[in-house]
């Protein structure tokens, strides 16, 4: 009885330890068990903060030439495709200040204002996903946020509408403005939306407390309170 709790409290151990810090042998494992590209050959592996391992994995490219690709493993979430703005953030580091000037932000300065717009973003994203799941696509642009609260008539009319909708009310940005709403229907095809504040100024654009803070950075963001 006494080998079988130590057993079990090693095991508990080691799980708590893996959580933590992810090792080359297990990155390499988590890539070989990835979909997409398949390669044994991995290069330039480098942890980062935030349990982050960066490096690259041997592809071929559209002639079928061998080429090296980046990869970004957070925890046991493998991305075989990164895009230029992952790897300079999960890539470092010091994210926060690659954050910083890949966003052109002072993010500790702006904080109370980006955390409520982030916020904001997450509240939003509840109501549009209903409104997905209830009608195959989201509120065109034309429709808008508003289309959550009242059945838009134009546009794509929404096919199911609950009764009251699916929010009481549209938040405004932290200066007053309405959060920029953009999704453009294509060929019937189901097309993300882009949501934004437009930051102090309300152009599009700028640096600090007018630069644009868009839905796409929330992952960015997270990652960076994690820490």
């Amino acid at each position: 009885m006494q080998h079988l709790a130590t057993t079990v409290a090693c095991s508990a151990m080691v799980i708590l330890l893996m959580g933590c810090t992810t090792t080359e042998e297990q990155v390499t494992q988590i890539l070989d068990d990835s979909s997409g590209p398949r390669s044994s050959n991995y290069k330039d592996m480098t942890q980062y903060p935030g349990n982050v391992t960066c490096g690259k994995y041997l592809s071929r490219d559209y002639q079928g030439f061998p080429v090296y690709k980046n990869f970004v493993v957070i925890d046991t979430v493998a991305n075989l495709n990164p895009t230029r703005t992952d790897v300079t953030i999960y890539c470092s580091n010091e994210p926060a200040a690659a954050l910083d000037i890949e966003f052109a932000i002072d993010y500790e300065s702006q904080k109370l204002q980006i955390d409520r717009i982030l916020e904001d973003f997450r509240l939003l994203a509840v109501p549009l996903a209903a409104y997905m799941r209830d009608n195959p696509a989201f509120p065109w642009t034309e429709q808008g946020l508003h289309a959550l609260i009242q059945p838009a008539t134009t546009g794509n009319p929404p096919i199911n509408f609950p009764e009251g909708g699916y929010i009481d009310s549209i938040p405004s940005d932290p200066w007053g403005r309405d959060y920029d709403y953009v999704c453009e229907p294509f060929a019937g095809i189901v097309i993300p939306y882009k949501l934004q504040s437009l930051g102090a100024d309300g152009v599009e654009g700028g640096s600090g407390e007018n630069a644009d803070i868009k839905h796409s950075y929330l992952p960015y963001f997270d990652h960076i309170n994690q820490l």
